[in-house]
């Protein structure tokens, strides 16, 4: 079954499925993979079996339900994709979500990504902040290049706050890949990001989150070279931020 979110004229966002889990991960092998900036820092397109790595942790985060795609209406093609991670307030001596998956990892290039996000996840109490137990955390967002400046990232931004708010009412709509339901708790109370990108960043603006910490470029390094090194001067950092899911 299809669970439209939002739609506009000429494409419709909708919770990923087994139906469109492959489009997505196309998404991410075109895109993602390859322009986000941290996965250039990383140099993360060297190395297939990185790739091959991180498009497991994406399987994983779409297991918990709450992933978005933006889908062309006139073609059926899977345009944009937001992987979104539900991220549950560890106990004391609990390993994070992310290292646990890092240590997984045999490719440096992909250990090295994911440790980031944990490590970016970590420098500020995210939890606190929110005042949450759970959060959604918009993972790996990304549009197919022929398919960017439509405002495609933005909407999936939007579509996954409204998913959130939705599980935050009370709506049981997590939509398994097995076909198995799942059950409406952990119930995220907030959204969180790490925008990486100037055109993310815009995005969080735009949407009302709020940025708690800035990490960056130059201070992060791989393989013998910082991440500014590759990356180039713009943009300069990565911004960690959330936001309150409206009830």
């Amino acid at each position: 079954m299809v669970h439209i979110l939002y739609e506009d004229e000429n494409h419709r966002y909708e919770i990923l499925s087994d139906d469109t889990l492959q489009g997505g991960l196309n998404v991410m092998r075109k895109s993602f993979f390859l322009d986000e900036k941290v996965c250039i820092g990383v140099e993360l397109s060297k190395y297939p079996n990185a790739i091959t790595e991180l498009e497991e942790l994406c399987v994983r985060a779409a297991n918990d339900g709450v992933s978005v795609v933006a889908v062309e209406k006139k073609s059926g093609l899977v345009v944009g994709a937001s992987f979104n991670k539900l991220q549950v307030k560890t106990q004391s001596g609990e390993e994070p979500y992310f290292e646990k998956f890092a240590a997984s990892c045999k490719e440096p290039s992909a250990k090295a990504l994911v440790m980031f996000m944990k490590e970016a996840d970590e420098c500020c109490d995210l939890f606190g902040y929110c005042n949450a137990d759970c959060v959604l955390e918009l993972m790996f967002l990304a549009t197919l290049k022929e398919h960017r400046g439509k405002g495609i990232a933005k909407a999936l931004s939007e579509a996954s706050i409204k998913f959130g708010s939705l599980l935050l009412a009370g709506k049981d709509l997590k939509q398994s890949l097995t076909g198995t339901k799942l059950p409406l708790e952990p119930i995220p109370k907030a959204v969180t990001a790490l925008f990486t990108s100037l055109i993310t960043q815009n995005i969080g603006k735009k949407l009302g989150f709020i940025k708690v910490k800035e990490l960056y470029y130059k201070d992060m390094e791989f393989d013998g070279k910082t991440f500014a090194e590759r990356i180039g001067p713009e943009p300069s950092s990565v911004t960690v931020e959330y936001l309150i899911l409206p009830k």
